[in-house]
């Protein structure tokens, strides 16, 4: 009979003990401005869900974080990530979020960086289709949460507690967050709410450092070495140099020309025949019942608009519109559309942030792709706004 060999698990415990041993401030520095700068247009959840990125991201002032979800992988010409290498290169965008980054998940990625967001201008997209009834579901929260993220907040004392507590009392409405043992005592007790199962809370005690010490590598490592990162080639696109921004709309408006030709509604045309073609008429008055007027969302971005206030962050709030034509289709009510471009237009001015609201455009043939993802002219707006906003010029 072969003897066991312990070697292997001797390695590993070994390996186990210097990730936790090690501190991170020896290792910390390999994630740089450099490193920041080749995963400016990644979108990698290494990056919104990690921390080491995002403090390099905050420390410089060139660049400039984008808050957002699935429309910032919208590429084109226009895109702020091309538009501001030609026009004003002093500033690098850097995306941040994907389909599902919802307000609450943003809030988790600007706690994290929280003594860095003083005096820091960052840019962020509302989208309406976030101010659904149902608001961040589990099925978008879960795949875009970060236990590193979340755990940095439960430890971090300035924070505003009243903010702390609404933040932990609304995570702790998802399963991932609730039926884990550790993280949900951790938050608890965070906020001096205590449980009352004694295994819960030394876990929390004695597991949860050696646990961040290890996340905390994992997160450096993963960053440096672009682990899951897709970067984004500008080369695929040609962005046009020295002109107005009444030219590069009419140059957009010629590119949206070109390549919606087989719809009413401003869509492309590959886009219209892969997702609505097939399914048009069964979409005809399907949304007459639909409105954003009641929503979990607006609860979670009231909670990233006083963490900013209270960080004294100085952002800008861009709200983007759905595809007025398309949504007359469905039986989506402007009257609705209209309440809701008011109401998140009033919360964020209520707060005293600079806006540029976009709701006027619903009409605006090429400003979308589809029916409701921003590209070519909307990003073109978008930019105007973002270069406005960066060197405080009035639009």
């Amino acid at each position: 009979m072969k003897k066991p060999t312990f070697g292997p698990i001797i390695l590993a415990f070994i390996i186990v003990i210097l990730l936790i041993s090690i501190p991170n401030q020896w290792i910390s520095g390999v994630v740089n401005k450099q490193t920041a700068n080749h995963l400016s247009n990644s979108l990698s959840t290494t990056v919104f869900q990690g921390i080491a990125v995002q403090k390099e991201v905050m420390k410089e002032p060139n660049f400039v974080p984008i808050y957002g979800s699935s429309e910032l992988l919208r590429f084109d010409s226009f895109h702020p990530s091309n538009f501001f290498e030609k026009y004003d290169p002093k500033y690098t965008p850097f995306l941040i979020g994907r389909g599902g980054t919802q307000s609450l998940i943003h809030f988790l990625s600007l706690s994290s960086v929280y003594p860095y967001l003083k005096d820091k201008q960052i840019v962020f997209i509302v989208s309406p289709q976030w101010f659904n009834k149902r608001g961040l579901d589990e099925a978008r929260f879960s795949p875009n949460f970060s236990k590193l993220q979340a755990i940095e907040l439960a430890n971090n004392n300035q924070i505003p507690i009243d903010i702390k507590k609404r933040a932990i009392h609304r995570l702790l409405d998802y399963s991932i967050v609730k039926n884990d043992h550790m993280l949900s005592t951790v938050l608890k007790n965070s906020i001096g709410e205590k449980t009352n199962q004694p295994a819960d809370n030394i876990m929390a005690n004695y597991l949860v450092n050696p646990y961040l010490s290890i996340v905390k590598k994992q997160d450096i490592a993963l960053s440096k070495f672009n682990v899951g990162a897709r970067i984004f080639n500008s080369n695929h696109y040609t962005t046009p140099e020295n002109k107005s921004y009444s030219e590069l709309l009419q140059m957009a408006e010629k590119q949206g020309e070109k390549t919606s030709t087989n719809n009413p509604f401003g869509i492309r045309n590959s886009i219209y025949s892969f997702h609505f073609a097939n399914k048009i008429n069964d979409l005809k008055n399907i949304n007459t019942k639909v409105s954003y007027n009641v929503s979990p969302e607006y609860g979670d971005l009231q909670l990233v608009l006083d963490l900013l206030k209270s960080a004294h962050a100085k952002p800008l709030f861009i709200v983007i519109p759905v595809n007025g034509y398309f949504y007359d289709y469905t039986g989506f009510k402007k009257e609705n559309r209209s309440n809701y471009y008011k109401k998140v237009s009033n919360e964020i001015r209520s707060s005293g942030f600079d806006i540029a609201d976009l709701s006027s455009h619903e009409y605006e043939k090429y400003f979308f792709r589809d029916s409701l993802h921003i590209s070519l002219k909307g990003w073109v707006y978008i930019d105007q706004a973002m270069e406005a906003f960066l060197n405080h010029k009035s639009t």
